[in-house]
């Protein structure tokens, strides 16, 4: 692979002088979807690389273009909980949901609480052998890893301990395609 940088920034929504990101969410997925990411959901390139543009070093060893997408329904019990985050004190500091939708700064847990799921799929990386790699400072988790999603994994957790979850919920399924 080329310099991950350079890499990197083919990905990138494009942003001002001061490093603002001026891009709109939906002309950045028209962009991406015109070219190099042609075969990416929408949804996904919005929540998770216009979102997440920051983090996007984490990740690119897996080739962006190789990611495949499916949007499936799973019942609660196939959901991963802390295991498939990289960091699992991130669910642990997020599984308050209750606490959190108490106060009016946090507009998701409000929306968990009351609607027993998430807005969006959470992403989560298929990974059962342990096969895909990324940079050494990252263990992907196995036989998921969570890519994006992670307060709306965690509050789910959270509704899960309280008995609130809905019994079923989308995800997107994310796999490698084969090499080039």
């Amino acid at each position: 692979m080329e310099n991950i940088d350079s890499y990197i920034q083919r990905f990138e929504p494009i942003v001002d002088d001061n490093g603002w990101v001026t891009e709109t969410p939906d002309d950045y997925a028209e962009r991406m979807q015109s070219g190099l990411l042609h075969h990416w959901p929408t949804e996904v390139l919005i929540e998770w690389l216009h979102r997440h543009a920051q983090c996007l070093y984490r990740y690119a060893p897996l080739r962006f273009e190789r990611l495949q997408f499916q949007r499936t329904t799973w019942e609660l019990s196939q959901i991963p909980g802390r295991e498939a985050f990289d960091d699992e004190e991130f669910c642990d500091n997020f599984m308050d949901v209750d606490a959190r939708a108490e106060s009016s700064n946090d507009w998701l847990a409000t929306y968990m609480i009351e609607n027993g799921t998430w807005n969006t799929p959470i992403l989560l990386l298929q990974n059962p052998q342990n096969q895909c790699r990324t940079t050494v400072n990252l263990r992907l988790k196995s036989p998921y890893h969570l890519l994006e999603g992670h307060r709306r994994l965690s509050f789910l957790n959270g509704l899960r301990e309280m008995g609130r979850a809905n019994p079923q919920h989308d995800i997107w399924l994310v796999d490698l395609a084969e090499s080039d």
